[in-house]
């Protein structure tokens, strides 16, 4: 009986080892170790570094190749050739005596002054007819240093006008008679003042006759 068993396993298993354990027959078989795929090796994790972003750069038109501007011509500049009108001379004396007086409102002298200086002037040999008698507010020159220069007058009685108006850089004492460069200067207070004042009346009276009795 043992020996058809064995037979048995020959015919059966007769390409193949067969063993013995513990009273079992037990085939070998060739392990038959089925092919596993390999498990995919892991690529590395590529990590990318935020690339830090820079402002947007507004664009620039292009503009075609303009033409160097074309400067600009500035005009010819205008030459004033005309000539300056001269200022207006110190008017035209006539007489040896020039009185000198302001009166802004009017041109003409009052009445009462202008009888009141002819009086004066013929107690020392003179009259307003043989006298300039000039309005300062009234000039239409005002520079008397043409005056002085030229000697144009021997007498000059100013009734109130300081003579620094006159572009005459003298400083004369009132009432006190002040011989320049041959021409006697007199400088009172305004006839209007003198007129109302007998004090003043009395020194112009005085000035006056110590100035021509001088001369």
């Amino acid at each position: 009986m043992e020996h058809s068993s064995v037979a048995l396993f020959q015919i059966l298993y007769q390409h193949e080892t067969l063993f013995q354990l513990e009273d079992r027959v037990l085939t070998e078989r060739p392990a038959l170790v089925e092919a596993q795929p390999e498990p995919p090796v892991p690529e590395p994790a590529h990590v990318q570094a935020p690339v830090p972003t820079l402002p947007a750069t507004p664009a620039v038109p292009v503009q075609p190749h303009a033409l160097p501007p074309t400067p600009a011509i500035a005009p010819p500049t205008t030459v004033n050739t005309s000539v300056p009108t001269p200022a207006a001379a110190f008017p035209a004396l006539k007489h040896k005596v020039l009185v000198l007086t302001d009166e802004p409102k009017h041109q003409e002298m009052l009445m009462s002054e202008a009888l009141f200086l002819d009086n004066i002037l013929k107690a020392v040999g003179h009259s307003l007819e043989t006298s300039d008698v000039l309005n300062f507010s009234f000039m239409p020159g005002q520079d008397a240093r043409a005056v002085l220069l030229g000697k144009k007058t021997n007498f000059f009685i100013s009734f109130g006008v300081p003579l620094i108006k006159l572009n005459l850089d003298l400083l004369l004492v009132p009432y006190t008679p002040k011989n320049l460069e041959g021409i006697w200067f007199l400088l009172a207070d305004p006839l209007v003042v003198i007129e109302a004042d007998r004090n003043l009346k009395k020194k112009l009276w005085q000035a006056l006759q110590k100035m021509f009795e001088m001369s």
